[in-house]
């Protein structure tokens, strides 16, 4: 081994080790955006924004849905529907298909009286005795991307739902 001022000559391919420095920095940066996103909530539940929590209100204001806009595929989720001035006993909410096809369900709190699926959706029929009720539907999607589907009460327009689903 030959030396030079008492150091080892070792061959050095500067820009091969400049060029492997900016891909360790751009790894940096990539989690580090990975790590803020989770913080403020993108990646799922939780967040110190709460950027996760969607909440839609019907135009004529007796139903609000609350949902989750980011998901996991095979995770939990909730979605919540708070049915205001209810003057029927039994009343219907209807899911288009891409609810029931894309997402599983798990449990409704409270249990349907009736359910009825159709070629163009869903309905679940509820007994209450309240004016103002909530109904909460505990999912799991079993696809990854963007999940889009309608949520209605009769006589009222159809609230868009959309979420992404993480694999």
């Amino acid at each position: 081994m030959k030396r030079h001022n008492n150091e080892l000559e070792i061959d050095e391919d500067i820009s091969f080790e400049r060029s492997t420095w900016k891909i360790q920095r751009v790894g940096w940066v990539i989690m580090l955006l990975i790590v803020l996103s989770a913080i403020l909530g993108f990646t799922g539940r939780g967040g110190l924004l709460n950027v996760n929590k969607q909440t839609v209100t019907s135009t004529d204001g007796t139903m609000e849905i609350e949902y989750e806009r980011f998901q996991r595929r095979e995770a939990s989720s909730e979605l919540k529907i708070t049915l205001k001035n209810i003057s029927t006993p039994s009343p219907t909410i209807f899911f288009s298909t891409d609810f029931y096809t894309k997402q599983r369900i798990d449990k409704i709190i409270p249990e349907p009286e009736k359910v009825e699926a159709g070629a163009d959706g869903i309905v679940y029929t509820f007994a209450v005795d309240a004016p103002n009720t909530q109904l909460i539907f505990h999912t799991k999607s079993t696809t990854f991307g963007q999940i889009q589907y309608s949520v209605q009460r009769p006589g009222s327009s159809a609230e868009t739902i959309k979420h992404f689903v993480y694999p």
